[in-house]
């Protein structure tokens, strides 16, 4: 039995540096919760930035 995907779309492979720290804390929670690390910076990351929702650039040249 398979995890279930956090989305369809194709998945592309990209690097970031964390301090180490926050690089244990994600494989300590990663590993009490049975899911990979990469699950959880994608559900993260997906959450944040429909959080912050898009800049309207109508409202950015207006600004300026």
């Amino acid at each position: 039995m398979g995890r279930h995907p956090i989305s369809d779309e194709p998945r592309i492979a990209t690097a970031v540096r964390l301090p180490q720290s926050l690089h244990q804390r994600l494989h300590d929670i990663a590993n009490e919760r049975d899911v990979s690390a990469n699950r959880i910076i994608t559900k993260a990351l997906v959450e944040y930035l429909d959080q912050i929702g898009s800049v309207d650039p109508l409202a950015k040249a207006a600004s300026k």
